[in-house]
């Protein structure tokens, strides 16, 4: 079905609607043109239609069709980073027109890392919905490797943790000069067990201690794995074999509160964690550092007033977790 169309902007904007995006849009979240039909109410017709509108449109198949319902071909996944792109200038666009018309409402799409999940993230919520109230918040968990290209793509508005290094897993160059970091604080490591381990009753661990003890480590795709995997060349020992690989921490609490695993955590979230008589803190000092802890928006785009607002409460709280990061 590919064949050599030229395209320029004028084109397309004759050729596509927004309907037609959206429609797209859910035929590669639902993973079929019958799901799609469904959460969408529509007839599975209109929504062949549509699709088959859009490849004729541009020239090329978006999808591979089968029993088991659609996958994206090459040219469907470089239309669909495009695509998800001008939804999200979309969304932008209704915020902003919102918040002329009403004041700061909209809605604020927040993806975080573990650095985050447990302290900055929801002191900085809490202070968001005492200043805006109308103002909704969606959070989404998980490694940076997912969590950067979805920023990149408008997925998300922000992500809130440990900022990444010079490299962002799972990034297009293009994407990556996309992104703006802004570091605010950095933090410290810690070592947790859960308070029934052996070691809390210790009142001095040495790093020997820890080699043989049953670990939790982050995914090797996320920005803690570095700061960890630094941790144990610095203290000379081993990496753990065969350790559970988790950046939950519901999951970590669990793990470490019914079991004897060691883990490192951010002190922050170690400390509260500590405080609420969940976990023990080992007596170990100097361990180095989490990393630079953060966020990471689009440099490419005006935040909306909402996530301008939600920056400022991550700012806020951020100051009273920690100095500021120079």
């Amino acid at each position: 079905m590919t064949r050599t169309t030229r395209h320029s902007r004028q084109s397309i904007a004759r050729r596509l609607r927004f309907q037609q995006l959206l429609i797209f849009e859910k035929v590669v979240e639902a993973g079929s043109i019958l799901a799609a039909s469904r959460e969408l109410a529509m007839t599975q017709p209109a929504v062949s239609k549509a699709v088959h509108e859009i490849e004729e449109q541009l020239g090329g198949a978006l999808f591979v069709r089968s029993k088991y319902g659609v996958a994206l071909t090459d040219f469907g996944g470089l239309f669909e980073r495009h695509a998800k792109s001008m939804l999200a200038e979309l969304r932008y666009l209704a915020e902003d027109l919102n918040a002329s018309q009403t004041g700061v409402s909209g809605h604020v799409i927040v993806g975080t890392l573990i650095a985050a999940s447990a302290t900055l993230l929801p002191q900085a919520i809490t202070r968001l919905r005492q200043a805006a109230p109308d103002v909704a918040v969606t959070v989404r968990v998980g490694p940076n490797s997912a969590l950067f290209p979805a920023l990149a793509r408008g997925e998300l508005d922000v992500v809130v943790g440990a900022l990444p290094g010079a490299s962002s897993a799972g990034l297009h160059e293009a994407d990556r000069a996309r992104l703006t970091h802004v570091p605010l604080y950095d933090e410290a490591l810690r070592v947790v067990v859960g308070v029934q381990h052996p070691l809390a009753r210790r009142r001095k661990i040495q790093a020997a201690d820890l080699q043989e003890q049953e670990w939790i480590v982050p995914t090797s795709d996320s920005v803690a794995y570095g700061a960890v995997r630094h941790f144990f060349e610095q203290q000379g020992l081993s990496l753990p074999r065969q350790p559970v690989e988790s950046i939950s921490i519901l999951t970590n609490l669990e793990l470490l509160r019914a079991g004897s695993m060691v883990a490192l955590m951010p002190q922050s979230a170690a400390m509260r964690f500590a405080k609420s008589g969940l976990l023990a803190v080992l007596p170990m000092e100097g361990l180095g550092t989490f990393g630079g802890v953060g966020y990471t928006i689009r440099a490419d785009l005006e935040p909306t007033p909402a996530t301008r607002r939600f920056l400022s409460a991550v700012e806020e709280a951020a100051e009273a977790l920690g100095p500021r990061r120079k």
